[in-house]
Parts: C-alpha cells; sequence; structure tokens
C-alpha cells in the first residue's frame, strides 16, 4: 500500500504515469498468489486501471478494473481521480465481472467527499492560511528545510464542487516558497482542498505536505477577519465576479491602466503577456510578479544594470612555422634574451633551429570591471543588453630599452648584411571592450537562477604569448661577425649556439570577440558568473581563448 500511495499521491498527480505503472505493477508482483487480501488486489487494479486512463490506454484500464471486481466485488473508482471516461470503463467492465460491484462514491466536495477529517500528513510541516473570501487568490505558502533538496515545489489543489484535481508551480518567496491559487478557483464558499509535494534536480519527490487522502483545508467565506498574504507580498486583490464585471473593476474590461481585458491570473501564475495577470501584477519573467507598467503589452525587465569584477586569462594559438622566427623579417614574431634584451642577430638556416612548432600557449591574464544595461525585452525571456569592459592586463611581452645594432660586413655571411630587426613596441596592457548580447531564461538575476547569456563585440587589447626557440647565430651580441671562428654542437663553424631565446607572437592591438556563459544567482541582487570568450586578433591576426570568471551585482 506505500507504493500504492506513492504512485498515486505522487507520480499519478505529477502526470508521471510511467512512474506510476511500475509502482503499481511491482506491488501487484509483491502480492503474488496469495500475499494480500482480496481488498488490497482490488484496490491496486483500481489504482492501475486509472493510471492507464490518465495515460488514455482505456482498454487496459477497463481489464485492470474487471481484474479489480473478481478480486473484490466492491472495488470502487478513485473519486478524486474519477473522469467520465474512467467511470464508463467502469461500467463496462461490471457488466463484464457479473458482479454487483459498487458504484463509485459520490464527488468530492459535498460534505467531506469521502475524504479523512484527520490531520493531514507528510514529512514537511506547513501551516495553512486560516480562511479566504470568496473571489479572491487563496494565498499559500510553505518553509521547506535544505537538507531536503527541494528544487521545485509544486501545489495540487481541488476547488469546493470540482471532481477534478489542478496543478501549480510554486516559486521561491523569501525563505520559503508561495503561490496564490487563482480567482477562477474560489468562486464559492466551501473548503479549497490541496496539499504539497517537493522534488529535487532530477525531478524525484522528496517531500510532501498533505496528501491526496488526508489534504490541507481552507475555509472560503463570504466575510473574513483579516485578509491573509504570502511574506513580504500585499494581500491579494479581490477579482470581479464574471456575472458582474463593471469597468473599473480590477479584472474587467476597462479598468484603469487598460487599454482591453486584463486577466485574473494572481502572482506566481505563468504567463506570456501582463495583460494576462490581474490588475496591479505585470508579467515578470513568465510569472505574473508585483510591479508598474508603462503600457498594456510593455513586459517588466526587473533590475536593468549588472556591474561584476573579472578574472581572464588568456591563451593564444600560436601560429608554428618552421624558419625565420627570429629572423627579424617577420613582424608577427619578436624575440628576447631571457635576461630581457632584444635579440638583433642573424639566425642560420639551420633544420631544427628558428622554427616553433604551434598549440594553445598562456598570454598572461587581465582583470576587467564590467557594466551590462538591460535596454530591451525581446520577449518575456530573452532580453537585449548592452555593456562596457575595462582593465588591466598581466604578461604580454617585454619591450626593447636600446634599438638595433649596425651589423658589420663579412665576407662570406649571407645577404642582407642591413641589421633587418625593428625595435619592439612596449605590450599594451589596457583592454577597452564594448558588446551587445541576450540574457535568456529568467532574464534577471534571481535568488537560485541560471541566467544563460550570449554575446559580440570588439574593442581595444594586445594577447602576445611566448615559445622558447633555439638558433645558430652568424652574429656576436654586438653585431660582429664569427666568420672563422664559433662553432657548437649542431651550430657549423661561424656561428654561435643561442638556445635561451623567447619568441613572442604578436597580435592585435584591436579584436573582434563572441561567446557565452551563465550567471548563477545567490541572492536577488548578487550572483556569480562565468563565460568562455573568443577573440580575433586584428590587424596582426591572433586566436585566444578567454574563460572569465567573477562576481556580479544586479541593481
Amino acid at each position: 500500500m506505500k507504493l500504492h500511495d506513492q504512485a498515486m499521491d505522487e507520480d499519478y498527480l505529477a502526470v508521471e504515469f510511467d512512474k506510476a505503472e511500475k509502482k503499481i505493477k511491482d506491488a501487484l508482483k509483491r502480492c503474488g498468489k496469495d500475499g494480500c487480501t482480496d481488498k488490497v488486489l482490488g484496490k491496486l487494479h483500481i489504482a492501475l486501471g486509472t493510471v492507464y486512463g490518465g495515460a488514455e490506454r482505456l482498454d487496459e484500464a477497463k481489464s485492470e478494473f474487471v481484474a479489480a471486481l473478481k478480486a473484490d466485488p466492491k472495488a470502487a473508482l478513485i473519486d478524486a481521480l474519477t473522469t467520465p471516461e474512467l467511470a464508463k470503463a467502469y461500467k463496462d467492465a461490471q457488466k463484464e465481472a457479473g458482479g454487483s460491484a459498487s458504484t463509485p462514491a459520490a464527488p468530492s466536495g459535498q460534505g467531506d467527499g469521502g475524504q479523512s477529517s484527520s490531520k493531514p500528513e507528510g514529512d514537511i510541516s506547513h501551516t495553512p492560511t486560516a480562511e479566504q473570501a470568496v473571489n479572491t487568490p487563496v494565498p499559500v505558502y510553505i518553509e521547506i528545510p535544505e537538507e531536503v533538496g527541494a528544487a521545485k515545489v509544486g501545489i495540487r489543489y481541488k476547488p469546493f464542487g470540482s471532481k477534478k484535481w489542478k496543478s501549480l508551480d510554486m516559486q521561491q518567496v523569501g525563505d520559503g516558497w508561495g503561490v496564490e491559487i487563482p480567482c477562477d478557483d474560489v468562486t464559492t464558499t466551501g473548503d479549497l482542498r490541496y496539499y504539497i509535494i517537493a522534488k529535487d534536480e532530477a525531478g524525484d519527490p522528496v517531500g510532501t505536505a498533505g496528501s491526496l487522502k488526508v489534504p490541507y483545508k481552507v475555509p472560503i467565506k463570504n466575510e473574513i477577519d483579516e485578509a491573509p498574504s504570502l511574506p513580504g507580498k500585499k494581500p491579494p486583490q479581490k477579482c470581479a465576479a464574471k456575472e458582474d464585471c463593471p469597468p473599473g473593476l480590477p479584472g474587467c474590461p476597462g479598468s484603469k491602466g487598460d487599454g482591453e481585458a486584463r486577466g485574473d491570473k494572481p502572482w506566481g501564475s505563468s504567463c506570456e503577456e501582463t495583460r494576462e495577470c490581474s490588475s496591479g501584477l505585470i508579467c515578470l519573467n513568465g510569472t505574473c510578479e508585483e510591479g508598474s507598467e508603462t503600457t498594456p503589452d510593455k513586459k517588466s525587465t526587473g533590475k536593468k544594470n549588472l556591474a561584476g569584477l573579472w578574472g581572464q586569462l588568456d591563451l593564444l594559438l600560436i601560429s608554428g612555422k618552421e624558419q625565420g622566427v627570429c629572423s627579424g623579417d617577420d613582424p608577427s614574431y619578436v624575440c628576447f634574451y631571457q635576461d630581457g634584451g632584444q635579440f638583433y642577430g642573424q639566425p642560420a638556416a639551420i633544420p631544427g633551429t628558428n622554427g616553433i612548432q604551434g598549440g594553445l600557449g598562456a598570454a598572461g591574464a587581465r582583470v576587467l570591471l564590467s557594466y551590462d544595461r538591460h535596454i530591451y525585452q525581446i520577449t518575456p525571456s530573452v532580453a537585449l543588453t548592452a555593456g562596457l569592459r575595462l582593465g588591466f592586463a598581466f604578461g604580454g611581452s617585454p619591450s626593447s630599452s636600446e634599438g638595433p645594432r649596425a651589423w658589420e660586413e663579412a665576407a662570406g655571411l649571407p645577404a642582407p648584411i642591413q641589421n633587418p630587426h625593428a625595435q619592439a613596441n612596449g605590450f599594451l596592457p589596457l583592454h577597452a571592450e564594448l558588446r551587445v548580447g541576450a540574457l535568456f531564461g529568467n532574464a534577471t538575476l534571481a535568488k537560485k537562477k541560471v541566467i544563460p547569456f550570449a554575446f559580440v563585440g570588439g574593442g581595444l587589447a594586445q594577447v602576445n604569448a611566448s615559445v622558447n626557440v633555439s638558433v645558430c647565430d652568424y652574429r656576436g651580441a654586438d653585431g660582429s661577425s664569427l666568420a672563422g671562428g664559433g662553432g657548437e654542437g649542431s651550430c657549423p663553424a661561424g656561428t654561435r649556439a643561442v638556445r635561451d631565446l623567447n619568441a613572442y607572437q604578436i597580435t592585435g592591438l584591436n579584436f573582434i570577440g563572441f561567446g557565452g556563459g551563465a550567471i548563477y544567482g545567490i541572492t536577488d541582487n548578487f550572483g556569480v558568473a562565468a563565460e568562455l570568450k573568443f577573440m580575433l586578433m586584428l590587424p596582426t591576426f591572433g586566436f585566444v581563448i578567454a574563460p572569465n570568471v567573477g562576481p556580479v551585482f544586479a541593481f
């Protein structure tokens, strides 16, 4: 019966019919031939038929009802989950079973409706609203301990007089979860019944407050002493009765601020446009929230400014080159001794020297300040932004304090005799970037929410990375000829071996950037963000992969 209750109170009501079917079949398997009473077998077959009915497998539902009636002629449908289609399948099963099975119980909502009057069960503590006025949304609030691991919380409720249960997703409110049951389900006096299911990231139930059998109840009355509300929210406004809806009342056509009819969806309900929400609410990030509006269909964007402090790692894709890296005739490369002086020599064309292999190389890091402005709400879940990044780069390449030395002429040396090297410019540490982007999903920083984003941009920056290289140099450090001397290892006579050079690939000073990332909200105003940026350096070309991470602040 525990499997039965989990299947029907949790899985079935969460429309997870496969899980419900598996649990009921598991229960029947455990019963075997004689492990359960006829009454229990009847309940299990009724439950399995109900699950099949929910999945629109009515022939299989009828077969299970026949099995239920053969096991227990008094087996009856589950009142709260009965539909006209299931009732017909049950009647057909009665005829086939040939028994005098009992008819379905009277619909709940009339008297106690078969519901137990005992205290609602569940493993999460909850205090229901004491009472609410008719035609007024009913606020429901619950605080769930962190150790439960709730990532999504939903409510199942049944209005007084209704035969069907309805569902709503609860939203985070302060330290808990809340929702307002809409006016359409509070149109008459009587008890509104509900229970709450908490689920983890995988969608599996991790806790309940109340149950299908013993739900919580909120009395709906014509008059109440004190209007209830969610924590930090105003009490919900009373909605206009549909049969008497003069212009000017909330939710009626022609209400102030509305050019057309406004809906009556309460706080926390899902929405596409503001006009679906009750007066005084706006459609913000797909849900009805408190706020003001400038036009009937204007989508609110919440906090419009986002500032951040970022750390960026520069990874430059270094281009391979077999020869000529340190020869001075390619402005993409500049070579330095490890002590910091620039190399102005005349490398010999010796295989395995004066060349580098391509690959990804660390090119330093940057600290950046960012500011992004929410400039247009494209859809309820997509916002257009414009932003600025300013910062300082560390690393890069050294600068040269001395210009190139003149080479002395000497017989037997290859041309050119004139020194082709140019004095290296200093590394540009400034980073300035403009970008436009899009925020997706929630589109506004919020606690425990992930906001993906994408961007394109460009600006001013330089990224230089080095690779170790060896050369056989025809010249001494002072530019003199080594003809007739030198020679070491793989370097021939007339050259000197230089093995401690750093060959820097020089890129920039401009770039075009693009990429994406995500922001995780720790609070409604503070979060952490990570992005992966790709930079195309121009006019001296280079390709940079730049991961970024840092805190962000919304205001």
